[in-house]
């Protein structure tokens, strides 16, 4: 009787081993990875994820994913470092960036930032296989060494 009632169960052309392969409904999705974290931070910093309406005190080791906005207070520093590549972006006092939603390419590690406000140093640790793509309200710049922005 119990074995008439667990084929019932499965759907209708399923065998049993087909049943148990297939895709739970109740599975939750894949969890997003960071695309980066906080570093070295002095003063006042805070962050406000691409989900969130309120911005909040940032911690060190924080980590960041696309589209979450860092910022700093007058005389505040912190270092931005991104999983993927080990590029290092040090953001200065009374700036504002925005964590970008990066497009891969083939062979080629990337960044992509927006400074909306501010001043950062860049560092690519290996510039012959990465790439950093910092836009601007008024340009975008793609680099492969050391870029300053003010």
């Amino acid at each position: 009787m119990l074995l008439a009632l667990a084929l019932s169960a499965l759907p209708a052309g399923c065998t049993a081993d087909e049943r148990l392969s297939a895709p739970d409904a109740a599975t939750p999705p894949p969890v997003a990875t960071h695309r980066a974290h906080l570093r070295a931070m002095k003063g006042g910093v805070q962050i406000k994820r691409a989900t969130a309406d309120e911005w909040s005190p940032a911690l060190e080791g924080q980590p960041l994913f696309e589209n979450d906005k860092v910022r700093t207070e007058a005389g505040a520093v912190t270092d931005i470092v991104f999983a993927a590549n080990g590029s290092t972006v040090h953001l200065g006092g009374d700036s504002l960036i925005s964590i970008a939603e990066t497009r891969t390419r083939p062979g080629q590690q990337r960044t992509d930032l927006t400074v909306l406000r501010g001043r950062i140093d860049a560092e690519v640790e290996k510039p012959a296989t990465q790439s950093l793509s910092v836009t601007t309200p008024s340009a975008t710049i793609h680099a492969g060494r050391e870029i300053v922005f003010q």
